[in-house]
């Protein structure tokens, strides 16, 4: 049995509750793009998220922290690319494509390229590995099978950031409608904008 699972499980909540670039995308995607789009952004979180948890399990996440060179340049290239990301949500338009009726007021755009922007962020984030890196072992125990509790430590912790990020997504599609306007949607770029920049620059200087 995984050693302290109710405490795993408070852990996770309080950590995947706290928002950060994966759950500020969400609610972007959700409000401009609407829900189900969300729910693709969701998903490529959780593949990102998966592939670091394992590359942690099996020590790559080790030898990755263990070499200042190697995570400085994640943290780097992680680090632009969410500076680019703030720039471009920062620049985008005010105004909401489409009629007035909320069902047809979300623009569209490629499901493979909301995929994609989801993946990077999830996958570029080097603190992802230090957190699965010094969490998983001090919920393993030694005199057990090791893959059971793997699995059952990242689903654990998967499934509580889906439910979360879900919440968040309902949220941003209910208030959708008292963000339709142009000026509201200006103020709900920049700030979603800085906070992107200000994550790449905490990415830097942390």
């Amino acid at each position: 049995m995984i050693n302290d699972y109710l405490v795993y499980i408070t852990l996770a909540i309080a950590v995947t509750a706290i928002p950060g670039p994966a759950v500020v995308l969400t609610i972007k995607n959700s409000l401009v793009y609407g829900y189900k789009t969300a729910i693709v952004n969701i998903f490529a979180n959780f593949v990102a998220m998966l592939i670091l948890a394992t590359l942690s399990a099996f020590g790559l996440g080790a030898i990755i922290l263990s070499s200042t060179v190697l995570f400085s340049l994640v943290k780097i290239l992680g680090a632009i690319y969410l500076v680019y990301l703030g720039v471009k949500i920062w620049r985008s338009p005010s105004q909401i494509e489409g009629n007035q009726e909320l069902p047809k007021t979300k623009a569209s755009k490629p499901l493979m390229a909301v995929f994609k922007e989801g993946f990077v962020v999830g996958i570029s984030n080097p603190k992802a590995i230090a957190f699965f890196t010094a969490l998983f072992p001090q919920f393993i125990d030694v005199s057990r099978a090791f893959v059971p509790q793997f699995l059952t430590l990242i689903l654990t912790i998967e499934g509580i950031s889906i439910a979360i990020m879900i919440g968040y997504a309902l949220l941003a599609a209910m208030a959708s409608p008292f963000l339709s306007k142009p000026s509201a949607m200006k103020v709900f770029n920049r700030l979603t904008g800085t906070a992107f920049i200000g994550f790449g620059a905490a990415l830097v200087y942390k």
